[in-house]
């Protein structure tokens, strides 16, 4: 896929011209799409200063920006659908709606079967806005006025009512109903009428709920940005301050800065091409509830300084959060498969791997696309290498990373299927070529260790 734009056989002069030309076309559009999509309307609203008292009050600007729904369904002439509409985001929209909603009842569970849960899945009345996995109930906790409330949902229910919303427990099968006050979602039913990709899908349920499987060959657009990165010096300045840091350079390449013994941060060498960073802080504590742990991560991500307008909660996995950035709709993996920021919370540190990538312009769509099979085929695949459905915890659509050789800070994003399965994150092609009898042999062992 690589060398896939501005190649042209007139010689160097005018592949370099041919490419400043093409940049400063994509800066204008740029500069046109940040005055005008939704997409962009929270762009400077970075709160670089947000402390983690101000998280774990639930104060944090951005709480709202992070923990976005991250895809949304509904009924088009009766079948279920993956819908999206760029220049009038329902997510956001969403977002926008619930952040003004308060609740007025008790959070009351109505549904605790699969069967039940199931139904409200293929009901037409509902529109469901879904986060790619669980967060807590006090996380908002204006929805149910509790800050101890760690009862999980990954997916809303909007019905045709303004004054009620469903949450639901895609695990669990739990639906939960609470009375509302203050949110209106008749513009998202607007948008959700109106999309421009509508996506027929069915919800096949996995080991960590309910995957959007495509019945239909697609092809995906292939999008290319270009990129830049912040100097290690940047990280080192916004983690550890500008005075009493030290340096030790380890045999792999890699600097070690530390500020006193508490604090360090890992930077990748120079020369290497590689923008992977880790930032270590030692305290003895207690690993924090599920609430404080989505709501402490968002400190670190505020602290590490990213660009975060496309940037939303992703994963969490016992004491992990993972974000990633998501361009039109789809998730980004680096590295072939890494998360953009993951925050890992133990009894004496806390560890936040991070890459220092920042999507900055889009180049015009030139029309390359890649090919998508069904779903269920790419599965029934995975299967005959060894990978059952039945280990599989998700799969979905994300876009994997190529240099275009064109231009060194040009990428181009390239939609595949991922998949997670033994709490690890791969495209497909890289569980074809995994042994995924070691995989299951080691769970066993870990199983059976845990029952001694």
């Amino acid at each position: 896929m690589t060398g896939m734009k501005f190649k042209f056989k007139f010689g160097e002069f005018f592949l370099g011209l041919a490419t400043l030309l093409a940049i400063v076309l994509s800066i204008v559009l740029w500069i046109f799409i940040m005055t005008s999509d939704q997409r962009f309307s929270n762009i400077g609203q970075n709160q670089n200063n947000t402390t983690k008292q101000q998280a774990r009050s639930h104060s944090a600007k951005s709480l709202y920006d992070l923990y976005i729904p991250t895809t949304s369904y509904g009924f088009v002439d009766g079948r279920l659908c993956q819908l999206y509409y760029s220049k009038n985001n329902l997510t956001l929209e969403f977002t926008k709606e619930i952040q003004k909603a308060k609740a007025v009842s008790d959070v009351k569970k109505i549904v605790k079967s699969r069967a039940k849960y199931e139904e409200y899945l293929n009901d037409d009345a509902y529109l469901q806005l879904v986060y790619p996995d669980e967060i807590t109930f006090s996380l908002f906790n204006h929805l149910n006025n509790s800050n101890n409330d760690n009862r999980e949902f990954n997916r809303f229910f909007v019905s045709h009512s303004n004054n009620i919303i469903y949450l639901g427990n895609d695990q669990t099968s739990a639906i939960y109903r609470i009375k509302i006050k203050g949110a209106n979602f008749d513009k998202l039913r607007k948008f959700a009428r109106n999309a421009k990709a509508k996506s027929p899908v069915h919800l096949v349920k996995l080991q960590e709920g309910y995957s959007p499987f495509y019945s239909r060959t697609t092809n995906s657009k292939v999008y290319s940005y270009l990129t830049n990165h912040q100097s290690y010096s940047y990280f080192i300045s916004r983690l550890l301050g500008t005075s009493g840091v030290t340096s030790k350079t380890n045999k792999s390449g890699q600097t070690i800065y530390s500020f006193n013994y508490y604090t360090r941060l890992k930077v990748p060498d120079p020369e290497s091409g590689e923008h992977n960073y880790l930032y270590t802080h030692f305290e003895k504590n207690k690993i924090p509830n599920a609430t404080n742990r989505l709501l402490d991560s968002v400190y670190y991500v505020h602290q590490l300084g990213l660009t975060e307008q496309d940037l939303r909660f992703f994963d969490a996995d016992g004491s992990n959060v993972g974000y990633v950035n998501y361009i039109e709709g789809i998730p980004v993996f680096l590295n072939q498969h890494d998360l953009q920021v993951k925050t890992t919370f133990s009894y004496d540190s806390i560890n936040v791997a991070f890459n220092s990538v920042n999507f900055q312009i889009p180049i015009p769509f030139d029309g390359q696309t890649q090919e998508l099979k069904p779903t269920a085929e790419v599965v029934s695949e995975l299967g005959a290498h060894g990978l059952k459905q039945s280990d599989i915890q998700r799969i979905i659509v994300g876009f994997k990373i190529e240099k275009d050789s064109s231009h060194h800070s040009l990428i181009n994003l390239i939609p595949t299927y991922y998949v997670k399965a033994y709490d690890e994150w791969k495209s497909v092609d890289e569980w074809e070529k995994k042994n995924v009898a070691a995989y299951r042999k080691l769970r066993e062992t870990v199983k059976t260790n845990e029952v001694k």
